[in-house]
């Protein structure tokens, strides 16, 4: 039998993590805004969101692997094919190196993380002239993240209501 949606823990998974990434990108435009004294609380859940983003995309990637998509659309073109397929690869790619740049970035502030129940010290002395381009890294592949994600919702919406080949509900969250 030919597979039509994707499972609900890929779906569940997809939907997490784009939530996670919008509610860390806001957090990330946003802090300054923030009352000075609530910064250091503001930056930490910012830091707890991409630890969270690492781990479940880790995840959705072993559940991937483990588990078939659900067959494109049957006029879908080998144009398309490849490029969703090379689009959906750098999404997996910046939604883990956005993270993964901002680990050393918080650590080179000379910043810990607090998890509540413990908490991980600052291990590094704040170092400037590392962690501010390393803060510019962070900020630049978050933006092309964004950008890759908004494309991501374009060509889908694009599917959806031009295409008319229904490619929306492979991801669509509930019972069909």
């Amino acid at each position: 039998m030919k597979t039509t949606r994707y499972s609900a823990v890929s779906r569940a998974l997809h939907w997490l993590i784009a939530a996670l990434i919008a509610a860390a990108f806001v957090l990330g435009l946003t802090v300054d805004d923030f009352p000075k004294p609530y910064v250091p609380s503001v930056v930490n859940f910012h830091s707890l969101l991409g630890l969270a983003i690492i781990v479940l995309t880790l995840v959705r990637l072993g559940w991937r692997l483990t588990h078939q998509p659900p067959d494109l659309p049957a006029a879908t073109s080998a144009l398309i094919r490849r490029a969703s397929h090379l689009a959906h690869m750098l999404l997996y790619l910046l939604i883990l190196l956005v993270p993964m740049i901002g680990i050393p970035t918080l650590l080179y502030r000379g910043r810990g993380i607090d998890f509540g129940v413990f908490q991980i010290p600052p291990m590094l002395a704040r170092t400037p002239e590392i962690f501010h381009p390393l803060t510019d890294v962070h900020g630049y592949a978050a933006y092309a993240l964004v950008a890759l994600a908004l494309g991501h919702v374009a060509a889908g919406l694009y599917h959806q209501f031009i295409l008319k080949d229904d490619l929306l509900s492979r991801m669509a969250a509930g019972p069909r």
